[in-house]
């Protein structure tokens, strides 16, 4: 028994011997990608949402009460501007008027009258046939008819307005985007006009985005903006900074401001009101900048390394894209400028066309990096989830921004 103990040791010290003159094994490569050129962006992520312009959306009401009489309109119907909306029955105030218009005409008939016999009057005066007191009474008799004839004008006028209220017309083209009330009904205005139809103009659309205060102080008008929407998920539309609000929301204790963005007529089309959309702020570029991707960045011994996937006779010919098994990876140290979610500039430590592994099990460490590892020093959390009442801002996105 001693002497199998004694040949278990020796056998285990000398596997253990061999293992330290072999050093520790070469971390396994699993993809890689060929460093090259292009454009590194700095960018902040924010939510937004989608929402319409002061004025593209209009409450159209009434200030008169009546019977409705005609509304042709039904939601989602195209609207010209000055279209007619809806009619009220106008029969009372009709009557009215033609009253009113026979009124005119009898108190010009009068004022004629006491015009041509007040001329008399005076004739007679001058010829001495009657006193001063008769051509007085004309001249009262002709200024009575007058101010008559003038407030029968004014009653007109005030006719003519509240018919105007019996019907509605647009002020703006658009579509119906909400209808409240139909042919036949009787509406009564009180202290506020009462609503009927709604017309939106859906060309006229904007973005708010929601950023946070720590961010806030990097974003000026002018900068570009990239967002995203859930009902296209693969198109990415593109806008600009044109304004930042200067009053604050404070919501769940994080202080937000947001930022005004147009959206274009064209992008209007596929766009709808209230939808909420993903935002990138670019806050500066460097065209032309040696990028490295984000996924080669690998977290050994609180240290980033690359690893730098070796040119050897077998792997000459290696590029970008799933390697033979062969392949072997050493670290390298480098320099790091502007960083993006997807790619970060190379300063020193890399050149244009080397190879790096983007997927690679490190054996020392004993644990895999995925491709989906976060990069350099581990991202920081995403940004907080949706405010209650209000669309779900999401701050800055971790680190800055993105390359193409």
């Amino acid at each position: 028994m001693i002497v199998l103990l004694l040949l278990a040791g020796l056998g285990y010290g000398g596997w253990w011997w061999w293992q330290q003159r072999q050093g520790p094994p070469a971390p396994q490569v699993l993809a890689t990608e060929t460093l090259e050129r292009r454009t590194v962006r700095e960018v902040l992520e924010a939510t937004g949402i989608v929402k319409s312009q002061v004025g593209a959306v209009v409450k159209i009401g009434v200030q008169a009460n009546g019977r409705i009489t005609n509304l042709p309109y039904r939601i989602g119907d195209p609207v010209e501007k000055g279209a007619l909306i809806a009619q009220l029955d106008d029969r009372e105030l009709q009557a009215q008027k033609r009253q009113v218009e026979a009124d005119i005409r009898r108190y010009e008939a009068e004022l004629d009258f006491s015009r041509r016999f007040h001329a008399r009057q005076r004739d007679l005066l001058r010829g001495k046939a009657i006193d001063a007191n008769t051509v007085e009474d004309a001249e009262r008799s002709m200024a009575v008819n007058e101010a008559a004839l003038a407030t029968a004008r004014a009653q007109l006028e005030a006719i003519h307005i509240r018919l105007s209220y019996h019907k509605i017309y647009s002020p703006l083209a658009g579509v119906v985007g909400n209808v409240t009330a139909q042919e036949g009904e009787t509406v009564v205005a009180g202290l506020q006009a009462v609503n009927l139809v709604t017309v939106i103009n859906p060309s006229r659309l904007e973005m708010w985005i929601y950023m946070d205060e720590t961010d806030i102080g990097r974003v000026i008008p002018g900068q570009q903006v990239e967002f995203t929407v859930d009902a296209y998920p693969d198109e990415v539309f593109t806008t600009e900074v044109e304004q930042i609000y200067p009053i604050p929301e404070i919501r769940d204790s994080i202080v937000y401001y947001q930022v005004l963005c147009r959206i274009s007529t064209e992008q209007a089309t596929r766009l709808r009101p209230e939808m909420t959309t993903q935002c990138r702020v670019v806050v500066q570029a460097k065209p032309d900048a040696l990028a490295l991707p984000n996924t080669a960045l690998k977290w050994v011994d609180k240290r980033n390394v690359v690893y730098v996937v070796m040119r050897t006779p077998e792997t000459a010919n290696a590029t970008a894209g799933p390697p033979p098994t062969q392949l072997r990876a050493e670290g390298q140290d480098f320099t790091l400028g502007l960083r993006g979610p997807a790619y970060s500039e190379v300063l020193t430590g890399f050149a244009e066309g080397e190879v790096v592994a983007t997927q690679v099990v490190v054996p020392q460490a004993r644990k895999a990096t995925a491709a989906a590892s976060q990069g350099a020093s581990s991202r920081p959390p995403g940004p907080p989830g949706p405010p209650p009442g209000g669309p779900p801002p999401s701050g800055s996105g971790g680190g800055p921004g993105g390359g193409k």
